[in-house]
C-alpha cells in the first residue's frame, strides 16, 4: 500500500465520521444562548419572567460568594427556580447595573439534547447544564462562584 493510498483512505474514513453543522444545531445554539441571556438579564433587570422562560422547574443551583477578594467565601447558597424569581427584583434594585454591564455566554459543549454553558456576569462565573425538552432549551443545573483571586472582576 502506497502512502498516497493510505492518505486517501484516512481522508475517506474521516469524512465518514464527520458530522456537518446543520441549520438545526445553529438554531439550537441560538436558543441556548438566548436561555443563558434570559438567565443573566433576569437578574440584571429584575425580571422574573425572563427566569421563568430560561429555568427548568427542577432547577438546582448552588454557589459560593464573597464581598471582597481577600475575604472568605460564604456558602454554599442554594436556589430553585422559584427562589431565583423571588430574588431577582431585589438584586436588580440593589445593584442598579448599567445597560452595558458585563455579560458573556460561551457554549462549552452542545449535543442535540444537552448542552454545557459557561457564563460571566458581574457577580462571577456560572457553569450550567441545559436540556432540550419538548423543543425548548431549559437550564437544569447551575454551579457558580464570585470572581476568584487574580481574575479581574468585570
Amino acid at each position: 500500500m502506497t502512502i498516497h493510498t493510505k492518505v486517501l483512505g484516512a481522508i475517506v474514513a474521516l469524512t465518514l465520521f464527520h458530522v456537518p453543522v446543520t441549520a438545526q444545531s445553529e438554531e439550537d445554539a441560538a436558543a441556548i444562548e438566548a436561555a443563558a441571556m434570559d438567565y443573566i438579564l433576569g437578574f440584571y433587570e429584575g425580571k422574573p419572567e425572563r427566569l421563568e422562560r430560561a429555568l427548568s422547574p427542577e432547577l438546582k443551583k448552588l454557589g459560593w460568594g464573597r464581598r471582597a477578594s481577600e475575604g472568605p467565601y460564604q456558602g454554599p447558597f442554594y436556589m430553585t427556580r422559584d427562589s431565583a424569581k423571588e430574588f431577582a427584583p431585589g438584586y436588580s434594585a440593589n445593584e442598579q447595573l448599567p445597560a452595558d454591564a458585563h455579560k458573556k455566554v460561551e457554549i462549552l459543549d452542545q449535543l442535540d439534547k444537552i448542552a454545557s454553558v459557561r457564563i460571566e456576569a458581574v457577580w462571577g462565573i456560572d457553569y450550567m447544564h441545559m436540556a432540550k425538552i419538548e423543543g425548548e432549551w431549559k437550564i437544569y443545573n447551575v454551579i457558580w462562584q464570585t470572581w476568584p483571586d487574580g481574575v479581574e472582576r468585570k
